[in-house]
C-alpha cells in the first residue's frame, strides 16, 4: 500500500496535470481565435497567430519591465496633459483628453512583433474589444545613453510629430500621404494624442544590426594584393582572430614594441607595428556588434479616423467622457477613470 505521503505526492502531480492541460487549452482557444479574427482580412494575418511562436536569429533581448511599463506610460501621460492645458506648441488646449492606462494584451502583441526585428508595422492587430493602432520608432542603442533616455527620446520623437500637423487637423483628422514632408509624423502624434485612445501597450527587441551579404564578404575577400592587408590574412572566428593577433605581436620573427617606440616608426604605415595596431582595431569594432532598438506601442480604441476631432478644442476638464473626472494628482488635465488610485479624494468631515 502507498503511503500517505505518496498519496499527497500524487495527488499534487495530478492537479499540476490538469491545471497544465487546461492552461495548454486556453491558450489554444485564444490562439484560435486570434487565427480567425474577423478584421482581419485574411486568414492566419493576425500578428498572435503568424509569428506567435517566431523569432529574428537577429534578436539580442526583448520585453518590458515594470518600470519600463511605469516609465513609458508616464511619459505618454506627461505629453497627453500638456496638450491637454495647451502647452503644446501651436495646438489648442483639450477638453476631454483621458488619462492612458496599461493594457497587457496590447504588450503582448508589442513584444510578439517586436521580436521579428522588422521595420515595419504589423497588418493585424486588432482585439475583440477594440481596434488597435501603433507606433514604431527604431534607432541604434549608442553608448553612454541610459534606458530611461531611450524611451524619452521614443516617446518624445512621436509627439513631435506635432509641429508637422496643422492645427485645423484636431477638428477634423485628415489622413496624409506619408511620403510627403514630414513622413508619418503627424500620424504618430494623433494616434498617441487622440483623446478617446486610454489603453496603451508597448514592447522594445534589441537586436544586433544585419550582417554583410556573402557575395560582399567574398568580394572583400579577394581583394588578397593589398599593401594594407598580408594576402594570408583571413577572417574567422573570434578566437581564432585573437588567437592570430596575440602570435602576430608576441612572435619573435617580428621586431619587439620597443624596437618601434618612435613617433617617426609609428607613423610608418609599412611597419609591423603599425599594421598590427590597425588590424587590432578593426577586428575589436568589428567584435562589437551594432544593437538597434525597436520599439512598439499599441492603442486603443484606435483613433486616426478621417474626419473626426483629434480632441475637442477648449477649456480644459470641461468635457471629459461618461465615468472619468479630473483629478488626478500627477495629470491634473487628463480624465481619470472612476476607482484611480491617483485621484486626489476628498477629505471627509469628522
Amino acid at each position: 500500500m502507498l503511503s500517505f505521503d505518496m498519496h499527497i505526492i500524487y495527488l499534487i502531480l495530478y492537479c499540476f496535470i490538469i491545471k497544465c492541460v487546461l492552461c495548454d487549452y486556453k491558450n489554444a482557444s485564444k490562439m484560435a481565435e486570434y487565427c480567425s479574427h474577423p478584421d482581419c482580412s485574411l486568414k492566419n494575418q493576425h500578428t498572435m497567430c503568424i509569428a506567435a511562436n517566431k523569432q529574428s536569429p537577429r534578436l539580442y533581448a526583448s520585453g518590458m519591465t515594470t518600470w519600463m511599463r511605469y516609465q513609458i506610460l508616464l511619459l505618454h501621460n506627461r505629453h497627453r496633459d500638456n496638450i491637454a492645458m495647451g502647452l503644446e506648441a501651436g495646438q489648442p488646449p483639450a477638453t476631454n483628453m483621458r488619462k492612458m492606462y496599461w493594457d497587457y494584451e496590447l504588450e503582448e502583441m508589442a513584444e510578439v512583433w517586436a521580436r521579428q526585428c522588422q521595420k515595419r508595422h504589423d497588418e493585424c492587430r486588432n482585439t475583440i474589444r477594440f481596434n488597435v493602432l501603433q507606433n514604431m520608432d527604431v534607432r541604434p542603442v549608442v553608448s553612454r545613453v541610459t534606458e530611461a533616455q531611450l524611451l524619452a527620446d521614443v516617446v518624445g520623437a512621436w509627439f513631435s510629430g506635432s509641429r508637422a500637423l496643422p492645427p485645423e487637423h484636431v477638428w477634423s483628422f485628415q489622413l496624409s500621404n506619408c511620403s510627403a514632408p514630414g513622413g508619418c509624423n503627424a500620424h504618430w502624434y494623433s494616434a498617441a494624442a487622440w483623446a478617446s485612445t486610454w489603453r496603451l501597450g508597448c514592447s522594445q527587441a534589441l537586436c544586433t544590426a544585419k550582417k554583410r551579404s556573402c557575395a560582399l564578404f567574398r568580394k572583400k575577400r579577394t581583394l588578397q594584393n593589398s599593401d594594407d592587408e598580408p594576402a594570408n590574412v583571413t577572417r574567422t572566428t573570434k578566437r581564432e582572430n585573437i588567437l592570430r593577433r596575440t602570435k602576430y605581436m608576441t612572435t619573435a620573427t617580428h621586431p619587439r614594441f620597443e624596437d618601434f617606440a618612435t613617433t617617426e616608426k609609428l607613423n610608418n604605415k609599412e611597419s609591423p607595428l603599425h599594421r598590427g595596431i590597425l588590424d587590432f582595431e578593426n577586428k575589436k569594432k568589428r567584435a562589437e556588434p551594432k544593437i538597434i532598438a525597436f520599439t512598439f506601442c499599441n492603442y486603443g480604441p484606435a483613433g486616426n479616423i478621417d474626419g473626426f476631432p483629434i480632441y475637442d478644442a477648449g477649456t480644459t476638464c470641461t468635457n471629459c467622457p461618461e465615468g472619468t473626472q479630473c483629478g488626478d494628482r500627477t495629470h491634473r488635465a487628463l480624465c481619470s477613470v472612476a476607482g484611480d488610485p491617483d485621484i486626489t479624494r476628498p477629505k471627509t468631515k469628522k
